[in-house]
């Protein structure tokens, strides 16, 4: 093996592989099963979680990944929760933290992700509720995303108390991801069958 390709995966762990792993699988999800994942997912996040007048960061599907559909989200909580979302500064190149009317329209910006038309911009710490996409997450908290490594930095900017749930169509995976000192883990992570915590103290 080349010495360069083997430091570049003692670095990454095993993240990589389980990623390309996760979208594979997840590329050959027929729709309707993405469909029948979200609403379940909808209905027991809401029933699960306090969204009554909570600053709740909300992630929208990005077309053509079969993401969880959180439109169905956002129609449960829109008149009940302050909806935020993460909006791409040029200008500093960073992510920054907006709050939106619920029936703005949207548009799509880098990386194809779905951003309201109208906003303004808000702190990081007014959060309360984050919810974080995925590919996969293990038994422990970890998490692994699409590797661009906008959640990494969201995550560090919201304050402590923020709870910090992932999405999953899917199970946890068997393994344990290896992390960096830099990842922050889920407090909880909700999939169709079953409400993971994490974090216990």
């Amino acid at each position: 093996m080349n010495k360069n390709l083997h430091l570049a995966a003692t670095l990454n762990g095993n993240k990589e592989h389980l990623r390309r792993e996760a979208l594979s699988k997840r590329k050959k999800l027929e729709e309707h099963i993405v469909i029948e994942a979200s609403k379940k997912i909808a209905a027991q996040l809401t029933e699960l979680f306090e969204f009554n007048k909570t600053n709740v960061h909300l992630f929208y599907p990005i077309e053509g990944k079969k993401e969880i559909n959180t439109w169905l989200i956002h129609e449960l909580i829109k008149t009940t929760s302050l909806l935020h979302t993460s909006v791409y500064n040029k200008s500093n190149k960073d992510w920054e933290c907006v709050s939106f009317n619920y029936n703005e329209k949207f548009t799509t910006t880098i990386f194809d992700v779905p951003i309201p038309v109208k906003y303004k911009s808000c702190d990081w710490k007014s959060l309360d509720i984050v919810l974080i996409p995925l590919l996969v997450f293990d038994k422990k908290g970890n998490r692994i995303g699409y590797g661009k490594g906008i959640y990494d930095t969201i995550l560090t900017k919201i304050k402590p108390k923020c709870i910090k749930i992932g999405l999953s169509i899917f199970e946890p995976t068997n393994c344990i991801i290896n992390t960096s000192a830099h990842d922050i883990s889920l407090d909880y992570c909700l999939t169709p069958c079953k409400l993971y915590e994490f974090n216990k103290q």
